[in-house]
């Protein structure tokens, strides 16, 4: 593998990343606190990231 881009992140935060086209995204967190997160892929890439939440 050659040389790539670095990242720094927070470890003491719960969160969700995806690396895409070589840039780091962080996903959003549910606004109710309650929810799911979709990676999906074709071909070995990242097509869609989806959250969906519920409200309690």
């Amino acid at each position: 593998m050659g040389q790539g881009k670095t990242a720094e992140i927070k470890l003491d935060e719960d969160a969700v990343f995806v690396v895409k086209k070589g840039v780091l995204k962080e996903l959003p967190k549910p606004p109710s606190g309650f929810g799911e997160q979709f990676i999906t892929w074709q071909d070995g890439k990242i097509q869609v990231e989806k959250v969906s939440y519920t409200v309690k």
